[in-house]
């Protein structure tokens, strides 16, 4: 089977510094080599420091080989042609992606792009959703605009940006409100002239099949309380800190389960879970304990699109309990925790 190619998303509300981002990224060797879509939604373009806005679809070659394609059309199409479309002499001249959505974009219909077309899942291999979030102005921007907490739902690594312009008492109730968002996500600081722009590229979280990450590294489970999840249970408990804002519906919980899991519980816990909340599902990640295999099983769903399942050979320490951890968006906790229910019987 070919190789697929690394895909990464850039994704961060208005003036959240994607732009910016982009120009120090494609400058970088590593870089070399790059496809950068960028993602336009709607009619009115958008300034941006790479490439001339027009009607019609540009491509601008950079310096530094990477490719720049700006896009208002089908995103599927674009991604489906880019290996013949971008190459020269019968060969592909890139080697990796990068998708920059609108800073007003939800960026879970790229994601199920991505993901739900057959001939791009063999073709692309989604390695990460990169989300930018602006020190000054981001808590303001997580408060008014559901979009913002969306892009911070979905993330596998958060970028803070304009630290330097921020106050420090700021930028720890960012942090507060970031990790209550999203638990697991790596967190850094993006100063202008300090960050290692190649983590992006080490970025290897969304998919658990076939993962280089270390286990408790995709799925980093340090300073998180889990609720327990044990036979003859009657009565499940909201794990992670609830918003003090009623009309916040984003919310993230997480359990574990200390019995092994049943194949057969597992097969219809997800049966049951995805259908039914999977819309409201802006992420679920879980390592499980299941019968009959030697390792853990990993799992990981965005809305109602499953990846394929990571297995390991082995248990990479003692602990061997299943943790699950839910990012959700107007999900009832009583909901979740019915369907859990399955998994424990």
């Amino acid at each position: 089977m070919q190789q697929r190619i690394p895909l990464y998303l850039l994704t961060g509300f208005l003036g959240a510094g994607k732009t910016t981002l982009l120009n120090q990224l494609v400058q970088l060797p590593e870089f070399a080599r790059t496809l950068v879509i960028i993602n336009e939604f709607g009619s009115t373009p958008l300034d941006h420091k790479l490439v001339t806005r027009s009607n019609e679809d540009q491509v601008v070659e950079l310096s530094s080989g990477c490719i720049c394609c700006t896009i208002r059309g089908d995103l599927a199409k674009t991604l489906s042609d880019a290996h013949w479309r971008f190459a020269r002499n019968g060969q592909r001249q890139f080697d990796r992606v990068i998708i920059e959505t609108t800073g007003l974009a939800d960026p879970a219909p790229v994601l199920r792009t991505v993901i739900e077309t057959p001939n791009l899942f063999n073709l692309y291999r989604l390695q990460g959703t990169v989300t930018l979030v602006d020190a000054v102005n981001g808590a303001a921007t997580l408060t008014a605009h559901a979009e913002a907490r969306r892009q911070v739902g979905v993330a596998d690594l958060l970028l803070i940006s304009k630290t330097e312009l921020a106050e420090t008492s700021d930028i720890t109730d960012l942090e507060t409100e970031l990790r209550r968002l999203n638990p697991t996500a790596p967190l850094l600081h993006r100063t202008l002239d300090a960050v290692d722009l190649t983590q992006i590229l080490r970025l290897d979280h969304a998919e658990p099949v076939q993962t280089e990450t270390p286990l408790r590294q995709w799925l980093p489970t340090q300073g998180l309380t889990f609720a327990p999840l044990t036979a003859g249970q009657q009565a499940f408990f909201k794990a992670q800190s609830a918003s003090h804002n009623e009309s916040d519906r984003i919310q993230s919980y997480c359990y574990e389960l200390t019995t092994p899991i049943k194949v057969t519980a597992l097969d219809q816990w997800l049966d049951a879970l995805l259908p039914k909340l999977g819309h409201n599902l802006l992420r679920m990640k879980a390592i499980l304990h299941v019968e009959g295999f030697p390792g853990p099983v990993a799992v990981h769903a965005v809305q109602t699109l499953l990846h394929p399942a990571g297995v390991l050979d082995a248990w990479p320490d003692e602990h061997r309990t299943s943790q699950l951890v839910f990012i959700t968006d107007g999900v009832d906790a009583a909901e979740l925790e019915q369907t859990l229910d399955i998994l424990r019987r």
